[in-house]
This record gives C-alpha cells, structure tokens and sequence, in this order.
C-alpha cells in the first residue's frame, strides 16, 4: 500500500489533536496550579472528571459520524478546539477552569483516534487497516514531539501563550487538512449503504455477544494503559527500582510501541485482525508475569522485559481498537459502533489511576500488580471468547 497524503495529513492531525488536548495537560496543569495557588489534586480530579465526560459524549460523536461522515465531524472539531484551547489563555478563576476542561474533554474525541479512525473507515472500508496502522504509527510520537516542545515553549512564553499557540495548531495545521480530505465514502462490498449513511443497527444475538466481548477486552485494555501511564514510577519505586531505572523502562515503552506498529504495518499481511488483538492482549499479559519478577528481586532485566512487552502490547492495542470493530462490524454504522465501544473504555480509563494508587497505598505493590495483571488477564479471556472460531 502507498501512504496516501491523506493518510499521512490524518497522521499528522492526530498528532496535535493527543498532543494539544491529552499530553499537554500533564506540562501546563502545574504551571496553572502555581499561579493559582490551587492544589494539584484538584487540578488533576478536573481533568480526570473531564475523561469521563468522554464517555459521554463517544456515543452521540459515533452517530453523528455515521449522520454527517467523519470529514465534518473533524474539521468542527479542530475548529472547536482551537476556540475551547484559546479559552484557556484568558480563564481567571476554578470554576471558569473546571468547564473548559471539561468542553475540552468532551470534543477531543473528535479530533483523536475515534474520529480518525472512522474516516479512513468510510474512505477505504474494510481495506482501511493498513491506513489505520499508518496513522498510529505517526501520532504514536505525539508524546514525543510535544513533551519536550512544550517544555521548551515555556521557558520563552507564558502558559497562556502557549495554549495560544496550541489552538492555532488545531486551526492553521489541522483545520486545512480535514478540510482537503476526500468527500466520497465507501460502499460495502455487498451492495449495502455507504459507511457514511445512517442505518439502524439491529443487535441480534450473535452481534450482541461480540459487542460485550470486545467492550470487555478494550476497558480491560484501557484500564491498564491509563494504569500504567500514571502511575508506573510510582510502582516500580516502590517495588524496589531507582527512580534512574524507573525511567529507563518507562522510556523504552514508546520505542516498543513504534517497533510494534511498525511490524503490524509491514507484515500485516500474515496476521489478521483477531490474531493482532490476541497479541496485543497477551503481550500485555506476560509483561506484568515478567514484572512480578521483581517482587523477589528488582533486577534490571524485569524492568526492561516488562517495558518491551507491554509497549509492543500497548503500541497493538490502538491498531486492534480501530480494526477489529471493523473486521467483525464492518464500515457500515462504524461511528455508532465505536462510540458504543469507547464509552466503556473511557470510563474504565478514567477509573484506573486513583484505582491503582489508592490499592497501592492500602495494600502495597504486590496487590497493585496482581489487580493490573488480573485486568490484563480479563482481556486475554474476552478477546479469545470473541475470536473463537
């Protein structure tokens, strides 16, 4: 397959999308805190009440993307984020915070993977898995990019310009790009409505028992990547690694992810979509088997293992998220199906840090670990029971 430019562009949109509205709240967030005199837990519980509004909002963005097509969807949501973003700028007090975390919150799906993914659904039907690859495998560096960019930006401007600067983002790079992708959307190859057309979505038995299954495996999933992604120095100081060691693995999760797309992307030809899932879910899994290792001896290498399974499990988990909907659902009612499937995830996901650490503060590090790799587990179950055959 040659990348398409659009392809690409979605790659590139995504990229701000997680880095303006997801990344750059674990930078900025302590800089409001300290001009406010506010703690962070508050700062923090906002934005993690704001993940949950997500929940909400998944469902009616996945129908609206079905009413309207993804195209639209995409660009008033770049324009949306560029308006909510630049509220930030002049906000002066908590409550004025706490709402437009929320907004944020609530439209960032719109320019994130749900969206993204429903678009390349709508263009390329079920040929769109190699598209979806490609643009997980760009905006897996949205952390990378924007980290270190924003750091930067703040030792040259003030918070409130730099959330100037991210919505001008969202409306000078992104905006034009949603605007130039293509129009025409797929039919399925039975002759049935285009992806893009509303249909109503009978929920028989057989497709029933697949929604439940795949809800299941891709909250298991969601809970332990949000897990993971709060609270892992946390843990891991406290099963016995030098904060110097905590890092090193934590840096090798983002390598592990691309290498793992990458593979996907490359040899997707002799793995199919529920052969992915299975791999995502179990390199997850084994990671936190590897992990436990340390609950006799934190040694480097369970650190490092576990760091290189779980990133290539996590960097699958986005690719399964957007394909295997598509390979047991197909394209028709795909929005619809997604927003179904996120809110679960969402919920799960916003669930699981103060989950975890509350768990690890009570109970210790053993009993953190042994909850995650249940969860991880679960997955596992949910995801065979629904590749069965």
């Amino acid at each position: 397959m040659k990348a398409s430019p659009a392809t690409i562009g979605l790659g590139v949109t995504m990229t701000i999308g997680y880095g303006t509205l997801y990344y750059s709240f674990s930078v900025l967030a302590p800089e409001i805190a300290r001009e406010f005199g506010w703690g962070q837990s508050f700062v923090f519980g906002v934005f993690s009440f704001g993940l949950l509004a997500g929940a909400v909002a998944a469902p009616v963005l996945g129908r609206l993307v079905d009413r309207h097509g993804a195209r639209r969807i995409l660009c008033l949501g770049s324009i949306a984020a560029a308006l909510t973003l630049a509220l930030f700028s002049v906000m002066q007090n908590a409550w004025q915070f706490a709402v437009i975390t929320l907004v944020a919150e609530f439209i960032a799906l719109a320019v994130q993977y749900d969206a993204g993914f429903a678009a390349l659904a709508q263009s390329h039907g079920r040929d769109a898995r190699a598209h979806i690859t490609l643009v997980t495998l760009i905006a897996g560096f949205a952390s990378t990019v924007f980290w270190p960019l924003l750091q930067w930006l703040l030792t040259v401007m003030t918070w409130r310009d730099i959330y100037l600067v991210m919505a001008a983002m969202n409306l000078l790079i992104a905006l034009p790009i949603h605007l130039a992708l293509p129009r025409a959307r797929i039919s399925e190859p039975d002759g049935a409505k285009p992806a893009d057309e509303p249909i109503e979505i009978t929920l028989d038995d057989r497709r029933r028992r697949r929604m439940i299954l795949m809800a299941t495996a891709f909250a298991a999933g969601g809970f332990v990547i949000s897990a993971i992604g709060s609270t892992l120095l946390v843990l891991m100081r406290d099963l016995g690694y030098a904060t110097a060691m905590a890092t090193l693995a934590g840096s090798l999760i983002g390598p592990s992810q691309v290498a793992a797309r990458l593979i996907e992307y490359v040899r997707r030809n002799l793995f199919s979509p529920p052969l992915t899932a299975i791999v995502a879910a179990s390199a997850m899994a084994f990671s936190f088997a590897i992990l436990a290792g340390a609950l006799m001896q934190p040694v480097a290498a369970f650190a490092l293992a576990f760091a290189v399974f779980y990133g290539a499990g996590q960097g699958l988990t986005s690719i399964v998220r957007g394909v295997l909907p598509l390979h047991y659902f197909g394209a028709a009612g795909y929005g619809r199906t997604m927003g179904t499937l996120a809110s679960a995830r969402i919920i799960a996901s916003a669930l699981a840090p103060v989950s975890v650490i509350w768990l690890n503060e009570t109970a210790g590090p053993a009993a953190a670990l042994a909850a995650l790799a249940g969860i991880a587990c679960l997955a596992v179950l949910a995801t065979l029971a629904l590749t069965r055959g």
